[in-house]
């Protein structure tokens, strides 16, 4: 367009040029660039608990929920109805229809409690699992909480082609020659809404996804989040890998989306570095460069930083620091060649600077904090490494522990205390066991529920733990939602990252009760339909979603019987190891006399460097902790192989050849005794059937009629919203079923308080100012100057005016724009 704009601009016929300009401005509002999709109609879905009234857009039970009916008049169990797309007139029984919602309509929710579980404290904070279209869910978490959501995770349908998932109610196949499109304008609508909820400046949103729909998602997210940025995590989750003839698929994706002032911070695994588990040895924290590079590192951008070290080779050691020469003097770099001299000479060959001033790295030497590396021969110069700030102060708050000293220069030897000291970046890339999508996706849902779950790829509950845990680790009191729920892996997640370090994080779940196709099919011969409890009962939000997330948090079933297995906490402990134990009886000592034999054999083994091997070594044995491996080739020089490993802990694997078994197992016990068990760090595990202390709360959305809500006829039906909103701390306060509403609402367990009636204000204001736990103030008026009058006086970080605060938000939300 932009060229266009630049060719209109050179007509000379100012009448034909305005003419372009205006068709050129008609098309650049009306035609999309970049990701082109249809909108498609508006969504719809069935609400089975509303009532069929005059006005209303209805469907008929069993037909296509697009062939929609206003209804007009209902009288005598019938509904007089007009076909919004035919224009007929025709007279339906009312048991027969079904009330349709029609996205982007207003909406008046409210929830209706179902069920909850209580194995925290009272005081803790509730999560929440709604069954609902997550369209209306995410509309009414919304009013509930616009931009406090710390971290959204979504695992949305895959648009695999294979009828995963509905657009209006009907499945989107391969078939269906808009199966993108209606993919993207059903995800558009909810990402929109999504954003509204996400913290404007910390906010993170992370949707996984796989080959299908990658691409159309990234550039969907960048549409409606330009100001964020993105990054994109391949996880392997079946190291086996799928295929359909061509490449074997092993991995899926973690789009994240960053709002602009969200970072990630470091963690002891980077999720694809070699695990932990894998090695035994030490990790080593990093010495950094003494020599600067990037920007200031010439040496006239610090002429202060300029001077020679003084260095024995034959010892390697540092021995002294010189004057800083001033700018004007030329070094001798002459005197670099026999490696006594070090100056700050960058590698190609100009002059540098170091990162300490000289009185600065004189204190770092004496502390043994500096030391050489190696020698170039080319440059005629040595690397010259320091431990920077930040590794003293963890040297200091000992997550670095100082091992030893170098027995000629005095430079310390550090390790990290434990493997959760190490911090990293995280990779864009995790390879990790234990996010293999079936051992600890479909396996432990099975074990959970007991027995086979009609639940197609739930996701690694650690892959999960893993995503989100990258954005709120630091966060012990995030807030994270799932308005694509499923299983309800993600507050699984967020109950182990809780109990990791005792955070306070809360989850909220959005799942509808969808009933699988095969079982839809069973449920309509037995006579049932959508909206009968025997229907509803098979749906994944009752049958999977909630027994799941009751029976984690209780670590037992309905039955009683509690739950098989354990959780990998992430936590590292030390547990003792045998040693292993390798007899080469398939050898014959006699043959093994010359050099080329025995490497022949070495060269099998990790760690032990055949070019130490000679014809006349009798067992070999090295006190460096790389080499974790010995060997004996003659069993008679048992005795000298048992004083050389004496103090050699870090020896962990023995092979002896001999084809004497009894001598094998005095040399094995013999070791055993001399040196013991390895200490070697694993994963802890942590027994399901322990559970979670967590509070779990389960509502399903329904809707209001607005005159009710406005005559205050329905406050019963909005009190669970109002705990909701002031962070569902403490056991949700009721009400007694059909005892008048009090003029007062102070739960004593809850930081909320509702006045009824504003003439008892002055007794609500005395009340509530000696509770400084309050966060939320509820205050019912119609009088916009009496709701100030009255807020003024109240110190409440939040006073709310209902019921036009409600009414006002569902009457504008219609979620539909950017």
């Amino acid at each position: 367009m932009a060229a266009i704009d630049d060719l209109i601009a050179q007509i000379e016929d100012k009448v034909l040029r305005a003419r372009l300009k205006e068709e050129a401005d008609r098309l650049r509002r009306e035609k999309k660039f970049g990701l082109v999709f249809e909108e498609h109609l508006p969504e719809l879905t069935p609400a089975y608990s509303a009532k069929v009234c005059p006005g209303c857009l209805a469907a008929k039970r069993g037909a296509a929920l697009t062939d929609v009916w206003r209804v007009l008049v209902v009288e005598n169990g019938q509904a007089h109805c007009l076909n919004r797309a035919s224009g007929v007139h025709e007279s339906l029984a009312v048991n027969d229809l079904v009330t349709v919602l029609e996205f982007g309509d207003p909406i008046f929710p409210s929830l209706v409690p179902m069920d909850r579980v209580q194995n925290g404290p009272a005081d803790a904070p509730w999560h929440t699992l709604i069954e609902a279209d997550n369209y209306h869910a995410l509309q009414l978490l919304e009013y509930l909480y616009a931009g406090q959501v710390d971290c959204i995770y979504i695992d949305p349908p895959y648009n695999t082609g294979a009828r995963d998932w509905k657009y209006n109610n009907d499945y989107v196949d391969s078939n269906d020659r808009w199966q993108h499109s209606k993919w993207l304008a059903m995800m558009s609508r909810r990402l929109i809404l999504a954003k509204r909820l996400l913290n404007p400046n910390t906010g993170v949103l992370i949707v996984t996804i796989d080959e299908h729909e990658v691409h159309h998602l990234g550039m969907l997210l960048e549409h409606i989040f330009p100001e964020c940025v993105r990054q994109m995590v391949t996880i392997v989750i079946n190291q086996k890998g799928v295929s359909q003839g061509r490449l074997a698929r092993v991995e899926e994706h973690a789009i994240y989306t960053f709002m602009p002032g969200a970072y990630l911070k470091t963690h002891h695994d980077d999720l694809l570095s070699m695990d932990k588990s894998e090695s035994s040895r030490p990790l080593e924290p990093r010495w950094e460069r003494l020599l600067r590079g990037g920007n200031n590192s010439r040496r006239e951008d610090r002429p202060g930083l300029f001077y020679p070290l003084f260095v024995d080779p034959k010892r390697k050691a540092i021995t002294g620091v010189g004057e800083v020469l001033p700018l004007t003097e030329v070094p001798d770099l002459k005197s670099t060649a026999s490696g006594e001299v070090v100056w700050p000479v960058r590698t190609d060959g100009s002059l540098g600077n170091w990162q300490l001033k000289p009185s600065t790295f004189q204190e770092l030497a004496g502390m043994g904090y500096v030391r050489l590396g190696g020698f170039h021969k080319e440059q005629s110069t040595w690397t010259v490494l320091y431990l920077n700030r930040g590794t003293r102060a963890r040297i200091e708050s000992g997550d670095i522990r100082i091992v030893g000293r170098d027995p000629v220069s005095g430079s310390v030897q550090i390790e990290y205390s434990s493997p959760e000291a190490r911090q990293r970046n995280l990779k864009t890339v995790w390879h990790r066991g234990n996010h293999d999508s079936g051992i600890y996706g479909s396996s432990i849902l099975r074990a959970i529920i007991g027995g086979e779950v009609n639940f197609a790829f739930p996701k690694s509950l650690y892959a999960v733990r893993d995503a989100v845990g990258a954005v709120v680790r630091d966060k012990p009191s995030a807030l994270v939602v799932d308005f694509f729920a499923g299983s309800g892996t993600t507050l699984h997640a967020v109950e182990m990252l809780n109990e990791y370090d005792g955070g306070n994080r809360r989850c909220i779940l959005v799942t509808n009760n969808e009933v699988s196709e095969d079982e839809a099919r069973s449920l309509a011969a037995q006579g049932h339909r959508p909206g009968d409890e025997p229907w509803e009962q098979h749906g994944v939000c009752r049958s999977v979603t909630w027994p799941r997330s009751k029976y984690t948090v209780l670590g037992r079933r309905d039955d009683g019987t509690e739950l098989p297995g354990e959780y990998l906490t992430g936590r590292t402990v030390t547990k003792a190891k045998s040693r292993t134990f390798r007899q080469l009886s398939f050898l014959d000592p006699t043959t093994l006399t010359t050099t080329a034999r025995k490497r022949e054999l070495v060269s099998l083994i990790q760690t032990i460097p055949a070019s130490e091997i000679k014809g006349d070594t009798a067992w070999f044995v090295s006190a460096e902790e790389r080499c974790t491996a010995a060997i004996l080739f003659d069993a008679t020089q048992g005795d000298a192989f048992l004083d050389a490993l004496d103090g050699m802990d870090h020896v962990t694997h023995f092979y002896i050849v001999t084809q004497n078994n009894r001598r094998f197992a005095e040399l094995k016990a013999q070791i055993e005794e001399l040196l013991g068990p390895i200490e070697a760090p694993e994963e802890e595990k942590r027994p399901m059937r322990e559970g979670f202390p967590a509070n779990l709360a389960y509502f399903k959305l329904d809707f209001l009629d607005k005159n009710q809500v406005a005559l205050g006829r329905q406050f019963q039906e909005i009190l669970p919203l109002l705990w909701l909103r002031a962070g569902a701390v403490g056991v949700r306060p009721e009400l007694p079923t059909g005892a008048p509403i009090p003029a007062l609402v102070i739960p004593a367990a809850n930081p909320f308080a509702v006045l009824v009636d504003e003439t008892r204000f002055a007794d609500f204001l005395e009340t509530v100012s000696g509770r400084s736990d309050i966060t939320h103030l509820f205050l019912v008026t119609d009088s916009e100057d009496a709701f100030r009058e009255m807020a003024a006086q109240l110190a409440a970080p939040h006073v709310i005016q209902l019921y036009r605060d409600y009414l006002e938000n569902f009457m504008i939300n219609r979620g539909e724009t950017t």
